[in-house]
């Protein structure tokens, strides 16, 4: 398979009803589900598997480093975001070549949206923006997309 065939196929992987697929790097990858709690409210899991010996950074690191991780919803009139997007107690550690502290995950985190159901249908659009080190070599930061649909 070409390079070319790899990203169609993980781009297709990504937009779904429930999304789950590969980054191109391989060291991470996404499910994304939409989860009804009532016929107001929901949330949104987006649990990340991560390759030994990998780790991705967690959300809250300092601006003034180049670590990246943020979650970006396309509004929709379907719903409406309840607060900020949720994550277990990272693990944190000082990094010499960054020179501050930084907070990370490994092997597997999940992250939670809350939203508030407005309409009957409608689809939740989004990017995770990620990025991923080993010790020896960091990945450009990422981003993965995914589309969930919600139905009455």
């Amino acid at each position: 398979m070409n390079r070319l065939t790899i990203l169609v196929v993980t781009v297709l992987m990504m937009f779904c009803s429930h999304s789950k697929g590969q980054t191109l790097s391989g060291q991470v990858t996404w499910e994304c589900t939409f989860n009804r709690k009532s016929l107001e409210e929901g949330e949104i899991r987006m649990k990340a598997r991560i390759a030994p010996g990998w780790h991705m950074y967690a959300l809250g690191n300092s601006p003034q480093s180049p670590i990246k991780m943020n979650f970006k919803f396309e509004p929709d009139r379907s719903y409406q975001l309840v607060g900020n997007v949720s994550q277990p107690s990272p693990l944190m550690k000082f990094d010499k070549l960054l020179g501050m502290p930084v907070t990370y995950f490994e092997n597997e985190v999940e992250f939670g949206q809350k939203i508030r159901l407005k309409g009957k249908n409608g689809t939740i659009r989004g990017t995770i923006q990620f990025m991923q080190c080993s010790d020896q070599v960091c990945v450009p930061p990422q981003d993965f997309g995914f589309s969930l649909n919600i139905f009455n």
